[in-house]
């Protein structure tokens, strides 16, 4: 018993402490970083959603002897193939093989040295502004004001303008050497963004000024060198890649161009039925929003079951309208997002065949009410 109490009495080793901390602190940073990629990809979700549920169906292309009739003759709906309107990106700056927290990125020193010119044209770090930032509407300075003050100390925000008239794209860059986009139509505009940003850190490098943009981490092992440091700013360009990105889109069921209606109250409940667990693994009704909407703005939503899904890493949100539009959020790859868009199709071509059904039963009762 007292050498047990003993035991436990003994002083941990300073440099243990140091470690756990400097664990704990990483594990922070990651954790911003999450739910900064978490609440950018709902932010655009949203603007997607929006601008869906107010377009009108698109046209139907016509394939005679290819398309698949009902009973009654009426022609089967045909899904459109699903299409990116937005990507939300993570890159990484840093060396694949340079272990996470071992060196760590100045933000005041990237804030006050980085280039600004026609592409980069502005950078914020926490209330400070340098450039011209882009004007927002009174809701977005509205719901800023509103947000603690040290939130984006643990990163730079970058706006930019791209070519062919992307103008609002903006990259978050976070101590960890982690870049997030937002304003990007796709993958491919994700890396460019994040690549503008990583020539930045070289020209940083290279402005004649000693401290370098990174510093030791706690998690550094081996010998430190201020070289080495500079170093890592000039291969910025070399070592930047795509490791996530969480793709929005649309793709259009052809339900309503076939003159029919969807009935959301019996799509809720085909989509929730148990036969249907393996692919849906919930249906969520939004709630009506302060603005009152017209009701036919609003959709259903359905989570994807990953598991019916090849290559997914989890659920995919699909948005369904009753024009027969749907939206995608945070689907991990195309691949993935044309898979959700097979399944959906599928489903609706149930929901279809089983409105058909009871309008023909409706139909044919109301004839022989007549005849009688």
């Amino acid at each position: 018993g007292s050498s047990m109490s003993g035991a436990s009495a003994q002083p941990v080793p300073a440099a243990e402490i140091d470690l756990n901390g400097a664990s704990r602190e990483q594990f922070k940073l990651n954790a911003i970083e999450v739910a900064s990629f978490l609440h950018q990809v709902q932010a655009q979700s949203w603007d997607v959603n929006e601008t869906t549920a107010m377009e009108k169906p698109n046209p139907v292309v016509q394939s005679p002897g290819l398309q698949r009739r009902t009973g009654s003759g009426t022609v089967y709906p045909s899904a459109t193939p699903f299409l990116e309107n937005s990507n939300v990106g993570i890159c990484m700056l840093l060396p694949p093989m340079l272990e996470q927290g071992a060196v760590v990125l100045d933000l005041q020193q990237f804030f006050w040295r980085c280039p600004l010119d026609t592409c980069l044209t502005c950078v914020r770090w926490g209330d400070q502004t340098r450039g011209e930032p882009r004007k927002k509407k009174a809701a977005a300075l509205a719901a800023e004001k509103t947000r603690s003050g040290n939130k984006f100390d643990h990163c730079c925000f970058v706006s930019m303008s791209l070519p062919n008239g992307f103008q609002h794209v903006s990259v978050k860059v976070f101590k960890t050497g982690r870049l997030q986009t937002a304003g990007c139509r796709d993958g491919g505009m994700s890396l460019t963004a994040c690549k503008v940003v990583a020539a930045a850190f070289a020209r940083i490098a290279s402005d004649g000024q000693p401290t370098p943009l990174f510093q030791y981490g706690p998690l550094w092992r081996g010998v430190t060198t201020p070289q080495y440091l500079q170093q890592l700013s000039l291969d910025a360009p070399i070592h930047v890649r795509l490791e996530k990105e969480s793709i929005l889109g649309v793709f259009d069921l052809g339900f309503k161009e076939r003159g029919f209606n969807v009935d959301m109250a019996q799509l809720r409940a085909l989509l929730s039925h148990p036969d249907n667990s393996d692919r849906v693994c919930k249906v969520h009704v939004p709630k009506t929003d302060a603005k009152e909407k017209v009701k036919r703005f609003q959709g259903l939503g359905v989570y994807v079951n990953k598991d019916c899904l090849e290559g997914a890493s989890n659920n995919v949100f699909v948005n369904i309208f009753p024009t027969g539009k749907c939206t995608v959020t945070a689907a991990s790859t195309h691949g993935v997002a044309n898979q959700v868009a097979e399944v959906i199709s599928r489903l609706i071509i149930d929901c279809f065949v089983q409105c058909r059904k009871k309008d023909m039963a409706a139909g044919s009762a109301t004839k022989k009410a007549r005849r009688r």
